[in-house]
C-alpha cells in the first residue's frame, strides 16, 4: 500500500469518539451542553476515589519536576496489589498510547496483525499507521468470537501480533483465560495481546498469564472502574524481555506525575471498586428490564455499565440522531467493523436518574 492510498484509507476510518462529542452535537442541534447526557464513552459516572483526587492534588505541587523515570511508586503499587513482577510493567498515557508504543516496539512494517471483529477499532488503526497489514477475522454471530478461526489463521500465515479484547468492546463478550492460554501455547511465534480495559480489577482475568507464557501480554487501564479516564494512565503486563524492548522507544516521561500518584492511590481503595461494581450490576439489571418492555429494542451484548442495543425498525444513525436532539448522546455501533451492517447502539449507563431519562428517550424511538 502506498502512503497516499494508506492515508486515504485511514481518513475514511470512523471513530465513535469523534462522532459523539458533546460539544460537536450541542452546536449541531442548538443545545446547551450542560443539559446533555453523554452515554457514548465508557467511563465511571461516579468519578474517581477521593484518595486518588487527594494524591493528584498533592502531586500538583511538584509538577515543576519530571516524574521518576522508573515510575517507581505506581510500579510498586501494581506489583504489590496483583502479585506480579515490577519488571513486567510497561506504562503509557492511557491504553491508546500503550497500544501505539507496543506496536512500534514489537512489530515491523509489513507484519501481519490479527484482530477479531467486531472489537475496539484502535487496534487496526494503530497497526495500519505502523505500516502493518491488518487481518480481520469476523465471527458469526458477532457477539461470539470464534477462537478456532483465529487459530487457523495463525497457522495459515505468519501473524506477528494478535489482539484479543475481553470483555470485548462493544459486545461485552468474556473470553475464558484458559482458552487464551491454549491459543497462545498453540501459536508460540505470535504475540497475543489481551486487552482487559473493561474488566473489574477485582477479577484476576489473564493478568498472570505472562508469567507462564512469554508470548502473552495483558493490557489494563485506570480509565474505567477506577474513574481516572481524564488522567490517561494505562499499562501492559509482559515478559521483562518484551518490556525492555518497548522501553527503548517509550518517551521517558510519557505519564504525568499527578496521574501516577492518583493511580497508585486508587489501587488502595478496593471498597470503591466494589461499590461501583455493585451499582453497575443494579443499573444493568434495571436497564435490561426496561428494554425488555419495549417493542423494537433488544439487548445483544453488554458488560458492566456498557450495553449494546439492537434496533428492529430503524437505522442506528437515525436513532442516534433522534436521541441527540433530546440531549441523549450514544455511540452508533456501526462504526465498529463487523457491525457496520447492523442497527446497534453502544450505551454506557450513568447514574440512576440519568438512566431513567435515557430509558424515557429510548421509548420514543
Amino acid at each position: 500500500m502506498t502512503l497516499n492510498s494508506q492515508n486515504t484509507a485511514l481518513a475514511s476510518t470512523r471513530l465513535y469518539e469523534a462522532e459523539t462529542s458533546l460539544e460537536t452535537l450541542a452546536v449541531r442541534y442548538g443545545l446547551d451542553p450542560r443539559e446533555m447526557f453523554d452515554f457514548s464513552l465508557n467511563v465511571n459516572p461516579f468519578g474517581p476515589p477521593q484518595a486518588a483526587v487527594k494524591a493528584a492534588a498533592e502531586a500538583l505541587g511538584a509538577t515543576n519536576y519530571y516524574p521518576d523515570l522508573n515510575y517507581s511508586i505506581l510500579r510498586t503499587a501494581i506489583s504489590d496489589h496483583f502479585g506480579i513482577g515490577g519488571g513486567q510493567l510497561f506504562f503509557g498515557a492511557g491504553l491508546d498510547d500503550v497500544i501505539k508504543l507496543i506496536l512500534q516496539a514489537w512489530t515491523s512494517e509489513g507484519d501481519a496483525v490479527l484482530v477479531h471483529l467486531p472489537t475496539f477499532p484502535r487496534y487496526a488503526l494503530e497497526a495500519s499507521l505502523r505500516g502493518c497489514r491488518v487481518v480481520g477475522i469476523r465471527s458469526e454471530p458477532a457477539g461470539k468470537t470464534d477462537l478456532g478461526r483465529l487459530d487457523a489463521e495463525m497457522k495459515r500465515q505468519a501473524i506477528a501480533l494478535a489482539f484479543i479484547c475481553t470483555p470485548n468492546n462493544p459486545t461485552g463478550e468474556i473470553i475464558p483465560t484458559e482458552d487464551i492460554a491454549a491459543l497462545a501455547t498453540a501459536n508460540p511465534d505470535t504475540l497475543i495481546v489481551v486487552d482487559e480495559a473493561l474488566i473489574n480489577p477485582a477479577n484476576e482475568g489473564a493478568i498472570h498469564l505472562p508469567e507462564r507464557l512469554d508470548n502473552v501480554v495483558v493490557l489494563r487501564t485506570f480509565s474505567k472502574f477506577y474513574g481516572l479516564a481524564g488522567l490517561r494512565i494505562g499499562y501492559a503486563v509482559a515478559s521483562p524481555r518484551l518490556v525492555d524492548v518497548a522501553n527503548v522507544g517509550r518517551p521517558p516521561f510519557n505519564v504525568a506525575l499527578p496521574s501516577l500518584a492518583a493511580a497508585a492511590a486508587a489501587l488502595g481503595d478496593s471498597a470503591f471498586v466494589e461499590r461501583c461494581a455493585a451499582i453497575f450490576a443494579e443499573e444493568s439489571a434495571y436497564f435490561r428490564s426496561e428494554i425488555a418492555k419495549m417493542d423494537g429494542l433488544s439487548l445483544c451484548g453488554g458488560h458492566g455499565n456498557m450495553q449494546l442495543v439492537e434496533l428492529a425498525a430503524m437505522s442506528s444513525a437515525s436513532a442516534a440522531d433522534k436521541l441527540a436532539r433530546q440531549g441523549i448522546v450514544v455511540a452508533d455501533a456501526t462504526s465498529f467493523e463487523g457491525l457496520e451492517k447492523s442497527a446497534t447502539l453502544r450505551i454506557s449507563l450513568r447514574t440512576h436518574a440519568e438512566n431513567v431519562r435515557l430509558v424515557a428517550a429510548l421509548g420514543t424511538l
